[in-house]
């Protein structure tokens, strides 16, 4: 396919206006072209084009860099005269980007042997990790000997289903519990087929972690190196910089480096091999982000090779904004850092998602490396609340003239509905909307569940549930924000405000 780019004496692209452009084209010899794409941001009706050119004329993508996969699609999308390519590429962005994605996954063990790295896991439970692949999540199960079994492997469970690559069990910082390590082992395996890691200092709670066949330790440092040395030695180990024995953690990226040098050399000695370093990534502020991110890339211009782990959690815990973009932008500066694996907990409210949030930017920026450019228009994104283009239609006013207007008001008198009333909780163990029906006293005789609040109330008006417009209408306001408080990680409360 031969494309030519004809460029218009205009400034910019959206002060193109198909009859203008139509004046431009009139005349040229046009033999031999069989499609013309207009800019997505031309307002109004590309069809005086055509009529000029005799040439078939239609809306490309509102973004040049939405060119080449417009015109790749050519044949598979439908293109239009009056609306821009860019909505109609959005799913196939996606597609295409999750099939790149595949294609990697799929041809492992040739990048592996081509571009270096190293397995985590074994048994078919093999996470290569390298330079050629997308960072690697562990998503940490939190304070996991406080659980139950069975929570323990729910959360696993929740964790594989969020996209995570490795499971990481939480232990208790300053009560050791190696007891517990063989059953919490079992219960993640149990659930999951993702490699296991333990995250303790304690020798052994290591010890007993190795024994139960786990696939990576967090953590080793120079307070426990000599200690757990002869049980590490064929396992994969970060190594910090740090003695935390004796509580000390060097402040500067300096001192820092020098001691995971120093550490990372004192495992060798000890016969340790597969090592992983930790920087250990610090709040925002106090002690300070930027410092620790300056350990990091000080680490990464020494040692180009040593494995990297980045731990957003202190980040992303110890900062009240939306965790979606700030683990967007802590992955980005991991990977300019050359991280490897990334660690994530969900501990608090606010960081409820984060694993399937990291999974995404990890993806997202493991593309716009490969494609040498910002992590944006890659089919990926973590945007939630907000979107990369504004698509609705503007209201004129145009109607007013010519109908009713009617200002909103609330009835003051409220009559129930003789059928009864709702009650409308989440079930998050479940990741599902209840909508439980009462006839009268306190005792329900139906429940209703789904996922999509069309789908229940339609069940609701289907069954005969409801005998008022009015309480119909409430349902679906209820039931839409239950929805969206399900999709977004929010608490719902009836009655209440969302946000």
């Amino acid at each position: 396919m031969e494309v030519d780019v004809l460029s218009l004496p205009v400034s910019v692209a959206a002060f193109i206006t198909p009859e203008s452009a139509a004046r431009h084209l009139k005349g040229r010899t046009m033999e031999g072209y069989d499609l013309i794409l207009l800019p997505g941001t031309v307002r109004g009706d590309v069809s005086p084009v055509e009529e000029a050119t005799g040439v078939a004329t239609f809306k490309g993508p509102s973004d040049v860099n939405e060119l080449p996969l417009v015109i790749e699609l050519l044949g598979e999308i439908e293109l239009s005269k009056t609306v821009s390519a860019t909505g109609l590429i959005r799913g196939h962005q996606s597609e295409r980007a999750l099939d790149e994605i595949r294609r990697v996954e799929e041809d492992w063990r040739r990048l592996l042997e081509e571009q270096g790295g190293f397995i985590i896991g074994g048994d078919g439970h093999e996470v290569p990790v390298g330079v050629a692949f997308p960072m690697r999540v562990i998503a940490e199960i939190v304070n996991a000997p406080a659980l139950d079994l069975e929570a323990v492997s729910r959360r696993a469970a929740y964790y594989e289903s969020e996209g995570a690559d490795i499971i990481d069990i939480g232990m208790l910082a300053g009560d050791p519990r190696p007891e517990a390590v063989k059953g919490l082992v079992e219960a993640v395996r149990s659930s999951v087929r993702l490699p296991v890691s333990i995250d303790t200092l304690d020798p052994r709670e290591i010890e007993a972690a190795v024994g139960a066949g786990i696939d990576l330790v967090l953590s080793v440092d120079r307070g426990n190196l000599e200690e757990v040395a002869p049980y590490v030695r064929d396992v994969p180990v970060v190594v910090l910089p740090s003695d935390m024995g004796r509580g000390f953690l060097p402040g500067t990226a300096e001192e820092r480096l020098i001691a995971m040098m120093e550490n990372l050399l004192l495992a060798g000695n000890l016969g340790v091999g597969k090592v992983i370093a930790d920087l250990v990534l610090e709040p925002a502020l106090k002690p300070g982000l930027f410092e620790s991110l300056k350990a990091y890339h000080l680490f990464r211009l020494t040692d180009e090779v040593t494995p990297v782990l980045f731990g957003l959690g202190n980040v992303t815990e110890l900062i009240d904004a939306d965790s979606p973009g700030v683990n967007g932008l802590l992955a980005a500066l991991a990977c300019e850092v050359g991280a490897d694996l990334l660690f994530v907990p969900e501990y608090s409210s606010k960081a409820r998602g984060s694993v399937r949030e990291t999974v995404t930017a990890s993806r997202m920026m493991f593309l716009a490396r490969r494609r040498e450019k910002p992590p944006k228009d890659l089919g990926l994104d973590l945007l939630l609340l907000k979107e990369k283009k504004w698509t609705e239609s503007p209201y004129d006013g145009e109607d007013e003239a010519s109908v009713e207007v009617l200002e909103a008001q609330e009835d003051e008198e409220f009559v129930m509905d003789a059928k009864g009333w709702f009650v409308i909780r989440i079930d998050r163990e479940s990741d599902l909307i209840v909508a439980t029906h009462y006839q009268e006293g306190d005792r329900p005789d139906v429940a209703v569940k789904g996922r999509v609040a069309r789908e229940i109330y339609q069940t609701i008006l289907r069954r005969g549930l409801v005998g008022k417009y009015d309480h119909a209408a409430y349902l679906g306001k209820e039931l839409a924000k239950a929805e969206l408080a399900l999709r977004l990680g929010r608490s719902y409360i009836q009655d209440g405000d969302l946000f």
